[in-house]
């Protein structure tokens, strides 16, 4: 049994990129330099709201001690433990790599406003080799290299939006702690972290998918 048709609708779910592949180097550039920035603004804000929430932790932790509330550490212990998440998020998704992947380090696709080809080569996911393969029957083998060159820039934009969910529900622990949140419990705001920490990772994840598959007989 194969994935080919899994293969196919990854292709056309992809083709997007095609259209960067006829912009100059420039402005490649500036796309990777612009992904960058949005990374950058994501990261400080995150480590501004979490530095916040840690120290609100904190006095909360202080004011329930002065009180003798055992029974309300709870709440300042989770202000505590997302204001560190949200303050420290790269080193957060690096033990999150290494727990579910087993590497030390997540792929951070575009860094210091530049790409880096090895988070998409076939060592790292194995997906990108048979993506290139169908592109080069649809469109050629020029625009099968663009494509790879050029997928790196919405894989960045993706794990923009995975970093900025990531820390949503990391901050959505503080909501469920105070009783400000909708939701009874803290599945949904762990469930919110562990799904973006796999879009931001999407080398390793796309790998981990391609693994599960063969190891069940499905093969490309």
């Amino acid at each position: 049994m194969n994935v080919r048709n899994i293969i196919t609708f990854l292709t056309l779910l992809f083709l997007p990129a095609i259209a960067f592949a006829f912009g100059s180097d420039a402005a490649d550039n500036a796309r990777a330099e612009l992904v960058s920035v949005g990374q950058t603004l994501t990261t400080i804000f995150g480590f501004l709201v979490g530095f916040i929430v840690f120290i609100a932790g904190l006095y909360k932790i202080s004011q329930a001690a002065n009180e003798n509330q055992k029974s309300a550490f709870l709440t300042p212990i989770m202000y505590v433990l997302a204001g560190t998440i949200m303050m420290n998020v790269f080193a957060t998704l690096d033990v999150f790599t290494l727990t579910v992947f087993g590497v030390d380090n997540f792929c951070q696709i575009i860094k210091d406003g530049s790409a880096v080809d090895s988070c998409m080569s076939d060592a790292m996911s194995g997906l990108t080799g048979e993506l290139k393969t169908r592109v080069e029957k649809l469109s050629g083998a020029s625009t099968a290299l663009a494509f790879l060159a050029h997928i790196t820039i919405i894989v960045g934009m993706f794990q923009v939006i995975g970093l900025i969910y990531f820390l949503v529900g990391a901050y959505g622990l503080t909501q469920v702690a105070n009783g400000s949140s909708k939701e009874a419990g803290y599945a949904k705001p762990v469930i919110t972290m562990f799904a973006s920490a796999l879009i931001i990772d999407i080398p390793h994840t796309a790998q981990m998918a391609i693994n599960t598959l063969e190891s069940i007989g499905i093969n490309f």
